[in-house]
């Protein structure tokens, strides 16, 4: 799991480089016994167009995804600009808090999960920066990546 979280936020952090800041970029587990993990995407610059929108990520961020990875993700759920709602509301709160440093990993592999007492949602883990900084191949970018949010 940690391999998919770490692989998408580096896949993130170049759209974000590319087209602006994701609101919310996090995988949610919809129930505790779920071993699969839904990609959820909001952002202001999506395109309108939903097909457009997805075909566009999915070649970006799924396409490049292989073996074990493939075994954690289950689907991809985009919101734009337009919507909103308690859930989003809810994610963007964790999405801000996770951003600005105030979760700190529990456990060895540098993930931050968090409960989400909501019916379509049980675990959020936060995807960007705090994450591929623990990668080491991607410490080198992050001053690139920081200056360009």
């Amino acid at each position: 799991m940690r391999h998919l979280a770490v692989k998408l936020s580096e896949k993130l952090c170049l759209l974000e480089q590319q087209n602006g800041p994701f609101k919310v970029k996090c995988l949610v587990r919809r129930t505790p016994e779920d071993t699969q993990w839904d990609l959820i995407l909001w952002a202001d610059w999506f395109d309108v167009n939903e097909r457009s929108r997805i075909t566009h990520l999915m070649d970006a961020l799924i396409r490049p995804l292989q073996g074990d990875d493939l075994l954690y993700f289950n689907a991809m759920i985009t919101f734009g600009p337009k919507d909103n709602s308690r859930f989003l509301q809810e994610l963007a709160k964790i999405q801000h808090h996770y951003d600005t440093g105030a979760y700190y990993p529990a456990g060895h592999d540098g993930l931050v999960e968090i409960p989400l007492h909501l019916a379509s949602s049980s675990l959020v883990v936060p995807l960007g920066h705090p994450l591929i900084a623990t990668n080491a191949a991607s410490v080198d970018r992050l001053p690139e990546v920081a200056a360009a949010r």
